[in-house]
């Protein structure tokens, strides 16, 4: 990765995305994103060749070792085309067009994302990585074919624009009044029992990607269904993943996914967005099952990120690498000679309680998964379990210590505003679950941020800040996510302000990317200078923007009675209907605001001057969607739960609202 040595910067040099720094001294004349590299295209007659990618990428990096560096697949990049670098993270309005064309093209996507397109724009080949020769090959024979037979490439091109202008778009209103919520909700449940693994965890199969709202909305819909497996699925995910080689079980925090089923060999990088989310899952979970390692890997997550991501300005930066001096995973891997004088007379206990073996788990190196548990290992070395415990726990600290000297991994130090308010929310739900102050002043400090450096004085937002320059135009995910991060902060603090600026930025985002025809919100402002206007209805190891924004409007509804968000959101959800009933594990977000329309509003009502308190003692112990805490003298005893005009026996135990409130099921409100 040294040959930039001595080399020329190309115009990369003046960008502040790390990403695009990495590609600064490749031979390669990178433009980027932007009507210049379009304008060359267009007087060269030369195709535009998209390269999309992000900083923490393993397979990027191999492919810039490969060939972005090297001087003769430069010259034929150079030559035959006008290149054109994108950070994904910064526009992943440009990600998405390209995206669809190599999903359309190759029925699989990932990164680094490598798009071939006309000068106006429009995709005509594309793939993932490619071998340096395959990549060569590529290069000479598409650009034959653009000399010779032009009219080839504009057929492809017209074709694939269509494609890619009728993927997750919705272009009329459906009828409210036929959409049956219920059905809808079974379909999409019983599409998404097909796709788990209910053994090991996750999505059948591999690679396994840690899809925290998939999670979540099991979790909740296992509680209040009588489907009650899924909760079991939840749990056996939960406890692979943090027992697994996905879970740096030194440093805390979660890797991006793992490549096999198993959760053992991780892609090293970690995802500040990944990470928020499932801090959020794995406290929910422990509102049903209070299993201490739940609590640990909360802890611990939160930790890692304050340590490695927070900024000094009051924002997480993006992620870490997943290399460390061209080594994939070499900061988080331990060789058994290393580990033993490090450990001493823990040493053996440690080995064999993470798998560590002589020649290595992986690649002649080791992975740390957990591979026995206390009980087993007490029951092997003969020790009580309490003593196994305090043993380990200081051998990770030891030997994270000892990482400490290590080359650290580089940090993508882009903050950007929808993972940040993604994080928001996450320390939000801890702090309900684990009432430790620590998590709320967090949230509130990156919020505080937020406000300050991003959200502008017409409530527009800007995407990121990189080295001092806050830049960007916001996309739906933006908004959306920061409204709901403000919405659970005002649920959280009960102070106003949140939910004034949760309303404000929501008349922002409909004055910005409503569609009236379609009753919708596109994913990109009406000047974007794409091929065409897109909308994000499917979710992936992020939420559907779309699907965060529905769940914005019916809490803004309840808080604003008189505004039109509450028919807005009837009306995407009966628009996204047909999408929720085949979309199985990828509609998670829209799936679970079927059940919250369903399920009745639990409205819990209690005496006594303590109400903050018993509130958030009564949230730490549910995952209903729909609460309502209220304040009232008028009942005999101390809490009262009623669902419309049905009341349970008032009660002087909160435990007995917990078990009732959580006993509720959404077969029973057909």
């Amino acid at each position: 990765m040294d040959n930039w040595k001595g080399a020329r910067p190309n115009r990369l040099v003046r960008e502040v995305s790390p990403y695009l720094l990495q590609h600064a001294y490749n031979p390669v004349d990178w433009f980027p994103w932007g009507e210049e590299a379009f304008e060359k295209a267009k007087n060269e007659n030369k195709l535009l060749l998209i390269s999309i990618g992000y900083s923490s990428c393993h397979w990027c990096h191999v492919m810039e070792d490969e060939s972005f560096s090297d001087d003769k697949v430069a010259k034929a990049m150079n030559d035959r085309y006008v290149c054109v670098k994108v950070d994904r993270e910064e526009r992943p309005d440009v990600d998405q067009i390209y995206m669809n064309a190599v999903q359309i093209i190759t029925r699989r996507g990932g990164w680094p994302l490598n798009c071939f397109a006309l000068p106006d724009g429009r995709p005509v080949y594309g793939g993932t990585y490619f071998p340096r020769e395959n990549w060569l090959s590529i290069l000479e024979s598409l650009d034959e074919t653009w000399k010779n037979e032009p009219q080839r490439i504009y057929e492809v091109a017209n074709e694939l624009a269509e494609g890619i202008a009728n993927t997750e778009i919705i272009k009329v209103k459906a009828d409210v009044s036929n959409v049956n919520l219920n059905a809808v909700l079974d379909e999409n449940l019983n599409s998404c029992r097909n796709h788990l693994d209910f053994k090991l965890g996750g999505t059948l199969g591999a690679p396994k990607f840690p899809m925290p709202g998939l999670l979540k909305y099991l979790l909740i819909t296992g509680q209040h269904s009588q489907q009650k497996d899924f909760i079991g699925f939840v749990k056996t995910t939960l406890e692979r993943m943090a027992n697994g080689g996905l879970y740096d079980h030194v440093g805390g925090g979660f890797f991006r996914y793992s490549i096999d089923e198993k959760w053992f060999v991780p892609h090293f990088e970690k995802m500040l967005y990944d990470n928020a989310q499932l801090i959020e899952v794995y406290s929910m979970a422990y509102r049903l099952n209070p299993n201490p390692l739940y609590r640990r890997v909360v802890e611990e997550t939160v930790t890692f990120v304050e340590r490695q991501l927070l900024s000094s300005t009051g924002g997480f930066f993006s992620a870490l690498d997943a290399d460390t001096a061209g080594l994939e995973g070499g900061f988080y891997t331990w060789e058994k000679g290393e580990v033993e004088p490090i450990l001493g007379y823990d040493s053996e206990l440690f080995c064999v309680a993470y798998g560590i073996t002589p020649t290595g788990n992986w690649e002649n190196t080791n992975i740390l998964y957990r591979s026995l548990t206390n009980a087993q290992l007490s029951s092997l070395f003969g020790l009580p379990e309490g003593e196994v415990d305090y043993r380990l726990k200081t051998s990770l600290t030891k030997l994270k210590n000892h990482r400490d000297f290590r080359v650290p991994p580089l940090v993508d130090d882009k903050i950007i505003t929808s993972w940040n308010s993604l994080m928001v929310s996450a320390l939000s739900a801890a702090f309900i679950t684990f009432g430790n102050d620590k998590y709320l002043q967090l949230a509130l400090s990156t919020a505080n941020y937020l406000v300050d450096n991003h959200v502008n004085d017409d409530w527009t937002l800007s995407r990121i800040a990189c080295k001092g320059k806050v830049y960007g135009t916001a996309l739906l995910d933006d908004f959306a996510y920061t409204i709901n991060a403000f919405i659970n902060l005002f649920k959280t603090t009960k102070n106003p302000l949140w939910k004034n600026y949760a309303l404000n930025l929501a008349q922002k985002t409909k004055d910005v990317f409503f569609d009236i025809n379609s009753g919708m919100f596109f994913y990109t402002p009406a000047n974007t200078e794409l091929i065409t206007r897109k909308m994000e209805l499917m979710d992936g190891v992020m939420p559907s923007a779309s699907a965060v924004m529905v769940s914005n409007l019916l809490a803004l509804a309840d808080l604003d009675p008189g505004s039109e968000y509450g028919a807005i959101a009837l009306q995407m959800i009966a628009n996204v209907g047909n999408h929720i009933k085949q979309g199985n594990v990828f509609v998670h977000t829209w799936a679970l605001l079927l059940l919250s329309s369903i399920l009745p509003v639990a409205e819990i009502k209690f005496k006594g001057d303590d109400f903050n308190a018993q509130e958030r003692l009564i949230a730490s112990k549910l995952v209903y969607p729909k609460l309502k805490f209220e304040q009232s003298t008028e009942i005999p005893n101390k809490f009262l739960l009623c669902i419309g005009n049905a009341c349970q026996s008032p009660t002087d135990n909160s435990d007995d609202i917990v078990k009732w409130a959580n006993a509720i099921s959404y077969e029973f409100y057909v």
